[in-house]
């Protein structure tokens, strides 16, 4: 039944300015918003920081879009309203939208989509190195991924992950899938493999243009390079390897506007908000997107969904990512870590050093280093990462001393194997 007074939503979102103009124009001329007396719905972008003040003071009806430890925060603090509508949740079960509960049990908020990370190949630049297309990460281990760098190339550009969401996923995927060590080294190799650059952004350009042959990329950004490329960049779903971000909504605590919020978030999960969403942001709904850009992609994905655990990355991802831009990232680091995997594979491709072998320079590469630190000397293990996670997010002088002991460690290593390799020829 429709409600008496004309309604007018707030939605406080990450969403750009123009991208909340697009959805409300969509939601607007839906039946949904007219069924609910929904006159205007307003989209503002707003600092994560200031949304309990929205919430507490009664000013926004929706939060939309954001990262999950945000609204999971939100949820522990109580600036969620829990989403009890029967019919909310009927529609959110029967496409398989994910749905988060608080400490109590009641649904704090629901995920509408997903963002997709993966990578994006060029394939002219695979065909100029006859390369294969690599199907997972864990493929660049093959040597061949290293004929570019023997000519002063590099095969992938991989951004900074302290500048790059898709870098620092990346990173935590590969971690997780391969376990600490071995995902360190291959990690390690993926560097020595790669320009090491400023953004996600330059990245992208980077695999549009050619300049090199693979970069991680949000799905939005494996499209743009498609079309700047005139199709020679394509997105890949790796094998077991799709990260997905949820794109969640919740109703803020002391929205005026119950009812009608609701039929909001009913529409996101609708086929007509799923597709809006593919269409306007290439996020990946949960009800296929037909006839959309995403249609296929949407297929490709399926099966290919890894179980990330964002939990378990909040305890150790500040560590790691100042770990990476310090042994495999810094400029001195990365230059001497090329050297030394571009003897290696010099010596494996004159048949000196066997496949098994270059495999084990790679875990020699990359397994964590020992560091000494604060007087103590340690191995960068998985326990000690999470014990100074939060003193490398939050101290500036011990993320400092933490990224100099690092390097420091990482020349060492690589110069010790560079020696050893240059000896046997």
């Amino acid at each position: 039944s429709p409600t008496l007074a004309p309604v007018k939503l707030t939605v406080v979102t990450r969403l750009a300015p123009e991208e909340g103009e697009a959805l409300r124009s969509r939601f607007l001329a839906s039946g949904i918003a007219r069924e609910y007396g929904v006159v205007d719905i307003v989209f503002l972008k707003e600092d994560v920081s200031k949304w309990p003040i929205y919430a507490s003071e009664g000013r926004a009806d929706v939060f939309l879009i954001g990262g999950y430890a945000v609204y999971k925060d939100l949820c522990d603090k109580g600036y969620l309203k829990p989403i009890r509508d029967p019919e909310v949740l009927g529609v959110a079960e029967s496409i398989g939208a994910q749905v988060y509960r608080g400490a109590d049990g009641s649904v704090c908020f629901i995920a509408v989509s997903r963002t997709i990370f993966s990578y994006t190949v060029n394939t002219e630049f695979l065909s100029k190195y006859n390369l294969p297309e690599p199907t997972s990460w864990g493929d660049l281990l093959n040597p061949v991924y290293s004929k570019p760098l023997l000519v002063g190339e590099s095969f992938a550009s991989f951004p900074k992950p302290s500048k790059s969401t898709t870098a620092a996923r990346t990173a935590q995927l590969i971690l997780q899938k391969y376990g600490w060590d071995e995902g360190w080294a291959l990690l390690t190799v993926i560097g020595a493999l790669s320009y090491i650059v400023e953004s996600s952004e330059k990245a992208r350009d980077d695999v549009a243009l050619g300049v090199s042959g693979l970069a991680p990329t949000v799905l939005v950004y494996g499209v743009r390079a498609e079309e700047a490329s005139g199709g020679k960049a394509r997105f890949v779903a790796a094998r077991g390897e799709v990260l997905p971000d949820v794109s969640p909504v919740a109703l803020a605590m002391n929205t005026p506007n119950e009812r009608a919020a609701l039929a909001f978030i009913k529409w996101l999960l609708s086929p007509e908000g799923q597709r809006a969403l593919a269409e306007l942001f290439y996020y990946l709904p949960y009800v296929k997107p037909e006839g959309t850009r995403l249609e296929d992609v949407y297929e490709k994905v399926k099966g290919n969904i890894f179980n990330y655990d964002p939990e378990d990355a909040a305890m150790w991802e500040r560590a790691a990512i100042y770990y990476f831009e310090s042994a495999i990232g810094d400029p001195d680091a990365n230059t001497l870590l090329k050297k030394v995997w571009v003897k290696a594979v010099e010596l494996y491709n004159k048949g000196v050093i066997r496949g098994d072998e270059l495999r084990s320079i790679a875990i020699k590469l990359g397994s964590p280093l020992t560091i000494t630190l604060e007087g103590r000397t340690v191995k960068f293990t998985k326990d000690y990462a999470v014990e100074i996670n939060k003193r490398v997010a939050e101290d500036a002088s011990f993320r400092s001393e933490f990224i100099s002991a690092v390097k420091k460690a990482a020349l060492e290593r690589y110069k010790v194997i560079l020696r050893e390799l240059e000896a046997r020829g």
